[in-house]
């Protein structure tokens, strides 16, 4: 697909134009803002996703002094004669890496670290193969100069992802994901090196629970934008094969949550057609059951967070996508069950991201979402949460008023001297978003409930007229204008 042929980045606008003439000034900010929300969530969400692995009879130590003795030791240890002098050295090498002190951090970037343990490869012996691989999986999953050094042996790794030897194929390929958290420099470089096909392949034939977990994880690190091969996936066939693998393990939690991160990158990344592609798959519903029963148990949240990223992703797309999502069986259910829920707020922060996109889509979707009972929940939060998850909730309550047209259904009593923290914060995007909800009860409203809603609040109007003398944002600075002289009754908001 050329540069010119990609299709435009998908995003919600959050707050749709209604009435062209009377919401410009609201709906250029807040389409503008959409984007950035989006792309500053992305990020969030492509943050370095890493394992180590340590010897099952290993204790990590947090803090420990490693001096240049202890290299010496490490260094006679791994050219040692005996095999189990070896062993013992590299299983202990194992254990300092996921913490290298900077002393071994000089052992790995200049010493002959690299050196003593890729010797290995061409070893006999299975057993220090292994554990030589284990130190390079620990080494890729350090900072950037750290992970770098283990790219030469890319090659060798993909090799043995191929092979018949299962420990030996977990392990390359553990070691290739960890490289591929890296950045968009080392992914590339991986990708020229045709781990594409080998880990897509290895995810849709592992029959072994430990390697499609495996696979999966190198295979959503490798789907991680930026990269050039993103359309590659999907030729290869990667939703239907993992989709595949859903249905073989769905009885395998482990395995769901590691299918489902994969899902959640593809679906972060996709374009329409994509997205189409991955819901024609039937994975969708196969997540949503999944989550349903792991709501209804009671369990830990953290396998939520894949699952309800994914649906988020694909709520993020087209109005129709939007729909499909949300007449399927217990979507809306889920979302208002992990909202309620107060066990987990990272559960509650990625569910309030998917409700935002499904009540961005249509009134019809609005409604389904409000009839189910969301509102008193989304209240709460605002009343009571800290700021990042009020603007979450913040985000739903606009767009119920102003795609659903129910603002008059909300507890405005409650909300709006919340809505007036907003204005008072110094986050830019709260006080907008605080402004833009007066100007909708003021618009909404029937006269003069809207004005006297604000009266309500101590200091209301006054932190209006405070912005407007500082604010720098011409749009914000046009509607505090509309609104104050509306408050006092010198112009009503004019249609033209």
């Amino acid at each position: 697909m050329s540069n010119n042929d990609k299709p435009p980045p998908r995003f919600k606008e959050l707050y749709k134009q209604q009435q062209p003439a009377n919401r410009d000034v609201r709906h250029r900010r807040l389409v503008h803002e959409a984007q950035l929300r989006r792309l500053q969530r992305e990020q969030v969400f492509m943050d370095k996703r890493l394992r180590y692995r340590l010897p099952q009879e290993s204790e990590t130590e947090s803090e420990y002094e490693f001096t240049p003795s202890d290299t010496k030791h490490i260094i006679n240890g791994l050219k040692s004669t005996r095999h189990d002098e070896r062993v013992d050295t590299l299983k202990n090498l194992i254990t300092k890496l996921e913490q290298p002190s900077e002393e071994l951090r000089r052992f790995v970037l200049e010493g002959s670290c690299m050196e003593l343990l890729t010797k290995f490869f061409s070893t006999a012996d299975a057993d220090e193969k292994l554990h030589s691989l284990w130190c390079l999986t620990n080494i890729a999953a350090n900072e950037g100069r750290l992970a770098e050094k283990v790219l030469p042996a890319a090659p060798y790794l993909l090799s043995l992802v191929t092979s018949d030897n299962v420990e030996l194929q977990n392990q390359a390929a553990w070691a290739l994901g960890n490289l591929a958290a890296e950045g968009e420099k080392t992914r590339e470089t991986l990708h020229a090196n045709g781990v594409l096909k080998p880990l897509v392949d290895l995810l849709g034939s592992a029959t072994d629970e430990a390697i499609l977990q495996t696979a999966c994880f190198a295979v959503s690190n490798m789907a991680r934008k930026p990269n050039s091969y993103f359309d590659e996936l999907f030729d290869l066939k990667l939703p239907q094969l993992a989709a595949k693998q859903l249905t073989v393990f769905k009885e395998h939690q482990n395995c769901v949550t590691e299918l489902a991160w994969v899902f959640a990158y593809l679906a972060a990344s996709s374009s329409e057609k994509q997205v189409d592609e991955i819901l024609a798959t039937g994975a969708v519903d196969t997540l949503l059951q999944s989550a349903v029963e792991y709501v209804k148990a009671d369990a830990p949240g953290a396998p939520l967070i894949p699952v309800i990223r994914t649906l988020g992703n694909i709520a993020a797309g087209t109005d129709a996508q939007t729909s499909s999502l949300v007449g399927t069986n217990g979507f809306v259910g889920l979302l208002v069950r992990c909202i309620e829920s107060t066990s987990s707020r990272a559960v509650e922060k990625e569910a309030l991201w998917a409700l935002s996109c499904v009540t961005a889509s249509g009134k019809a979707d609005v409604d389904a979402v409000v009839d189910a009972g969301v509102v008193p929940d989304l209240v709460r939060i605002i009343e009571k949460q800290n700021f990042d998850i009020k603007k979450e909730a913040a985000f739903s309550l606009l767009n119920i008023a102003i795609i659903g047209g129910r603002a008059a259904d909300l507890p405005n009593e409650r909300l709006i001297a919340e809505f007036v923290e907003f204005i008072k914060s110094q986050d830019e995007e709260l006080v907008r978003m605080g402004v833009q909800y007066v100007a909708i009860a003021f618009e909404q409203l029937p006269d003069p409930k809207g004005p006297d809603l604000l009266r309500t609040v101590v200091g209301g109007i006054d932190a209006l007229e405070n912005l407007i003398a500082v604010t720098t944002d011409d749009d914000t600075r046009s509607l505090l204008s509309v609104l104050i002289d509306q408050y006092y009754g010198e112009d009503a908001m004019s249609e033209d």
